[in-house]
């Protein structure tokens, strides 16, 4: 390790024994920024003992009934409670549990709890209790605790906590939730949390919001020709452009776009056939709008509201007449200034998950486009030597809950063949120290043998990764669009469960248009008897190969002929806004 914590906890007990209290937390905050800077992704003897070590000193010395925390350093140290729940699961103490039950039992132990008490813990705090006794800092707790959503729902305990936490939104106590922090965590991670349950988040936020920003002015002088488009993702390697970039292209011999750049500014930006870029960023920590507030647009297009917290703050002004967000971020806003949601009939018909005006397209409410890499020269097709059948989950590590690795451990003991599966879970893990928790939570129920988890790759290294593999299955309820399609690409067979919202039905609906119905479930023991047919029967998964290796891909899922729908979805609303306004927001708009 790049510190020698075994020197560093001499001086930290040094330092408490001359009762330097504010010096002892400036050193303690010290330590933990290492763990901001540094992500471990294995460990040796030597780092294990160091980060042994340094839990030791800082629980044992955080503890301690006499050191208490100056107001200036208590939301510090509450900001660290995912990252110290991660180092601690780590460590040999595995949890925080003994030492709440030591601070519950001490005076002035508030903000102490506070640092220390997240969804890894089976110790149960009452949240009404903690909110009672500061609204203000139970405020930053709560926000600071859903962010496990990033890696722990893949422990069994931290699935049930992060639930029970989302709903508290709605609980006896909670009309004290009045602030949040890490907006862009809350609305993105709250569904893959609970899909029953982020509404009423999300609501609330959005409330939240627009009460801060009522007395913004906006002067928007409407041309009917003049339409921006509001991203931070506009690059073709994400996964946002690649399935809704078609549309907007349409869009380009009809209107002057403009196209409204979120956050930092980036080299590898598609702008072609934008007449002009905007940018809106945070400046010393308040989001500069000024590009905006004095306008001409008609529309406003955001294709994915929810994936940065620009996007989340915008979308609560009314910048234009009619505002519009697509499925680059796949749900609803809940409560937002949007008025509508532009999806595809192919995959869903009810409105019921949306509180915009649902106007669907003759298609899948997405375009795909062609993965930018070379396929492999010889196709993915059965090998006669006999190697373990690696199954490919795509899945960020968010989307990897306890109920579906449950699911995985029924597969691996219902066939003698040797699996293993492949989890592409994605850049979060490399954030927070997240990764060597998330691998032990998912080896506590696959075992080691069975699990090869990867961080975030380049696209290619990705791809030439997933071309290795014999199947790919989806995750639930949170499916995929991009990477089914990434395998299909590959002549991959892949099994879909389908749901019943466009997140876990777009992935089916891909699958019938490439040919493979088959392999869809609509039932969890169909998704599990579909997976073990695919490893135990090795005639079916080479036909289905075979299947796929005869589709053309181009005609089917690469397909482009529906583009021009959503020019006349856009153009539709355009002339019909006033109308819409005073029909029932509930019914469907279809354009054909």
């Amino acid at each position: 390790m790049s510190q020698d914590f075994s020197f560093q906890s001499r001086q930290l007990w040094q330092t408490y024994l001359a009762a330097e209290y504010d010096s002892l937390s400036e050193l303690l905050l010290l330590g933990w920024s290492h763990f901001e800077q540094n992500t471990y992704l294995s460990l040796d003897q030597n780092q294990r003992y160091g980060i042994n070590t340094w839990v030791s000193s800082f629980l044992g010395l955080f503890c301690q009934p006499d050191y208490i925390l100056s107001d200036r350093y208590i939301p510090t140290f509450i900001r660290l409670n995912l990252i110290i729940a991660n180092v601690v699961a780590i460590s040999s103490f595995g949890s925080t549990d003994a030492h709440l039950q030591i601070l519950l039992v001490q005076p002035s132990n508030f903000a102490k709890l506070l640092t220390l008490y997240s969804a890894r813990n089976q110790v149960k705090i009452d949240r009404a209790e903690i909110f009672a006794a500061s609204p203000e800092l139970a405020c930053l707790w709560y926000s600071c605790y859903l962010q496990g959503y990033r890696s722990m729902l893949a422990n069994p305990v931290s699935y049930q906590n992060l639930r029970e936490h989302l709903a508290f939104v709605n609980a006896v106590g909670s009309e004290l939730l009045t602030e949040f922090y890490h907006l862009d965590d809350l609305i993105f991670g709250s569904t893959y949390i609970d899909p029953e349950r982020d509404r009423d988040l999300k609501q609330k936020i959005n409330q939240t919001i627009q009460q801060k920003q009522q007395n913004e002015i906006i002067r928007n002088f409407p041309n009917p020709q003049k339409i921006a488009i509001v991203t931070s993702l506009w690059f073709p390697q994400h996964s946002v452009y690649r399935i809704l970039s078609q549309y907007v292209d349409a869009l380009k011999s009809e209107y002057e776009l403009t196209l409204i750049h979120l956050g930092e500014v980036r080299n590898n930006l598609q702008i072609e056939g934008f007449k002009s870029i905007r940018y809106i960023y945070f400046k010393n920590g308040v989001l500069d709008i000024e590009a905006l507030r004095q306008n001409e647009f008609m529309v406003i297009f955001y294709p994915d509201v929810g994936m940065s917290l620009e996007s989340i703050i915008l979308s609560n002004l009314r910048l234009a007449p009619i505002q519009i967000c697509g499925t680059g971020h796949s749900v609803s806003t809940f409560g937002s200034q949007i008025d509508y949601y532009i999806s595809g009939e192919l995959v869903e018909n009810d409105s019921k998950h949306y509180s915009e005006r649902l106007v669907l397209l003759p298609d899948l409410g997405a375009i795909h486009n062609c993965p930018d890499y070379k396929l492999p020269s010889r196709p993915n097709l059965i090998s006669l030597e006999e190697k373990p059948i690696i199954i490919n989950c795509s899945w960020y590590a968010q989307k990897v809950n306890y109920p579906l690795l449950l699911v995985l451990k029924q597969i691996l003991a219902e066939t003698d063949l040797p699996v293993i599966f492949r989890i592409f879970a994605g850049a979060a893990l490399v954030q927070r120290n997240d990764f060597i928790p998330f691998y032990q939570d998912v080896s506590a129920v696959l075992g080691n043998e069975c699990v090869e988890i990867f961080p975030a790759l380049p696209y290619v290294e990705y791809m030439a990764k997933m071309a290795e593999g014999d199947l790919c299955i989806e995750s639930f309820p949170f499916g995929g669009c991009n990477i089914i399609v990434d395998g299909l690409f590959l002549r991959i067979p892949t099994v879909c469960l389908a749901g019943d919202r466009w997140f876990n039905r777009i992935g089916a609906k891909t699958l019938e248009l490439a040919g493979l119905g088959e392999l869809v479930a609509n039932t969890i023991p169909e998704y599990i008897e579909l997976i073990l047919r695919l490893v135990c029967d090795r005639p079916f998964r080479y036909k289905m190969q075979q299947k796929l290796q005869q589709q053309d891909l181009n005609a089917t899922i690469f397909n482009t002929k529906s583009q021009k729908s959503f020019l006349q979805a856009i153009s539709f609303l355009i002339q019909n806004h006033e109308y819409l306004k005073h029909q029932d927001p509930k019914i469907p708009t279809h354009i054909h």
